[in-house]
């Protein structure tokens, strides 16, 4: 005869360890303390249904935020081994995003994303230069610094004078030179302002040069064009890109720092900051994100991780743009494991998407 539902059967308690007698479970006191069914995406699958769409024509566009769009909805995660400026270039190009870490000083992590905006564009609206003054020492430092290979020279006024390329310096064996001294400014060919990437291509392989400085009527240096901005657009055509042909990037922040560290990125020119935690329905995660927006409210904010609708609500109501959702739900995280502190991710999903109330993606 099987024993009553309320007990366990012979020998044995909760734990699996021997006992002589046979205790009993009470139901009403156990259940009452979980949440309810969790369910992972393991646990499910979508019912095939007709479609009269070919893969050929599918679109996997996703918005990361209110304002920023992936062409390839996949992010590089803000790990100290994962996402640094070399892994967000490649995120972007393919059409995703990287999150650099915060595990750095505040001026490195700023210098990192200031060498994936630099990376490539469109047009460089603020191309890194050199006074005609300065050494060929203090220029290699710079163009090593910034990842690049030339420089327009310019006067403290702003109006360019000549060019600094690779070509220019390999020869050069005394560093102390000013870079007037060895400096292309024959024959300088620019383009005006408003010039075309189909007309920058033009010149460019007209004159077999790599740079074209766009200056305006006055001389004044406004931009600059590359060859390899040209040639990256058209091998990475679902590139992920601001409004001015950058490369998109985003900062991990995270209190106490958060504003100070937060500044530097936007002013390096972030496009999105991640307020980057493992419990983020803390109050000192709601205090930094409900700060950050305060202090730049034109800045894309996302902020996690949470699991609740409670949690989701709470990010939405401090000014996230979005919400990052999951506590250990990674093959390779042991948040789970070590803390005994998660919510199935699906199950995770839904109820911040319902917490969000369709004010967020």
């Amino acid at each position: 005869m099987r024993p009553p539902a309320s007990t366990l059967s012979e020998g044995r308690d909760a734990a699996g360890a021997l006992h002589g007698g046979n205790p009993t479970i009470h139901p009403q006191e156990t259940s009452s303390r979980f949440a309810g069914e969790g369910l992972t995406f393991d646990d499910v699958l979508l019912v095939p249904r007709y479609s009269p769409v070919h893969p050929k024509d599918t679109c996997i566009a996703s918005l990361l935020t209110r304002r920023i769009t992936l062409p390839i909805p996949f992010v590089a995660a803000a790990m100290d081994t994962v996402t640094e400026s070399h892994m967000a270039i490649t995120m972007a190009r393919e059409g995703g995003i990287g999150i650099i870490h915060k595990n750095m000083s505040v001026q490195r992590q700023a210098e990192e994303v200031d060498r994936v905006k630099r990376s490539e564009s469109g047009m460089i609206a603020e191309p890194v230069t050199v006074a005609p003054g300065a050494t060929l020492r203090e220029a290699i430092q710079l163009t090593e610094r910034s990842g690049i290979t030339g420089l327009p020279v310019v006067e403290d006024s702003g109006r360019l004078v000549g060019i600094l390329t690779h070509r220019d310096l390999q020869f050069e064996g005394d560093l102390e030179r000013q870079v007037r001294e060895v400096m292309t400014r024959e024959d300088l060919i620019t383009a005006p302002v408003g010039t075309s990437l189909a007309e920058a291509e033009r010149i460019l392989h007209r004159h077999r040069i790599e740079k074209l400085p766009i200056v305006d009527d006055g001389g004044q240096l406004r931009g600059l064009m590359t060859v390899k901005d040209i040639r990256q657009r058209r091998r990475f055509p679902n590139a992920c890109k601001d409004e001015q042909g950058r490369l998109r990037v985003g900062g991990a922040v995270a209190a106490p720092r958060d504003v100070e560290r937060a500044r530097a990125l936007v002013e390096a020119g972030v496009d999105v900051l991640v307020v980057d935690t493992a419990h983020g329905h803390s109050q000192g995660v709601l205090d930094a994100v409900a700060r950050i927006r305060d202090q730049f409210p034109d800045v894309q904010l996302i902020a996690g991780n949470v699991a609740t609708h409670e949690g989701a609500a709470a990010l939405v109501e401090r000014g996230a743009d979005a919400v990052k959702v999951g506590i250990g739900p990674g093959s390779i995280c042991t948040t789970r494991v070590v803390t005994g502190v998660g919510v199935p991710q699906l199950t995770a999903v839904l109820a911040a998407v319902e917490g969000a109330a369709g004010r967020v993606r």
